[in-house]
């Protein structure tokens, strides 16, 4: 019986522990996490923006470009910067129609997502880093260079 009781606590723990993989589901609900991050952006609805963030010390937001660099470390920081742009420049904007083809790189609950976009700057390149939490994908990095 105590054979039998270990067996059972030990496939019950090795269950919980079994690694999580992506697929389909997963591509799709980072790219809709990119797209509403993108949206609420333009509609200068700042809660439903924020909760596409992980808000943790680490997260960063960075644009380079030909004339500018410049980095947000933190989600504090990246939050009073989107705060400020808004106040700035109140009013919603055109969301951009995109066509871009994502290529996305797994490391267990967090992912690479590189991608380019046409703009009227030109070509822009893009990453985001991706983290699972609680079963949701937020953006912990944002890169984009002009």
């Amino acid at each position: 019986m105590k054979y039998v009781f270990t067996l059972t606590l030990l496939s019950w723990l090795t269950a919980c522990q079994t690694a999580w993989l992506p697929s389909k589901t997963a591509e799709r609900q980072i790219i809709e996490t990119l797209k509403d991050e993108t949206r609420y952006f333009c509609e200068r609805n700042l809660s439903k923006w924020a909760a596409q963030w992980s808000h943790v010390s680490y997260a960063s937001k960075m644009y380079g470009g030909d004339n500018a660099f410049v980095v947000f470390s933190g989600w504090e920081a990246i939050r009073q910067n989107t705060i400020d742009h808004m106040r700035e420049h109140p009013e919603p904007i055109e969301v951009p129609e995109v066509e871009a083809d994502y290529h996305i790189e797994y490391f267990g609950k967090t992912a690479w997502v590189f991608y380019a976009k046409k703009s009227s700057q030109g070509l822009v390149r893009e990453a985001r880093f991706m983290v699972r939490e609680k079963g949701v994908w937020k953006i912990a990095r944002m890169q984009t260079i002009y």
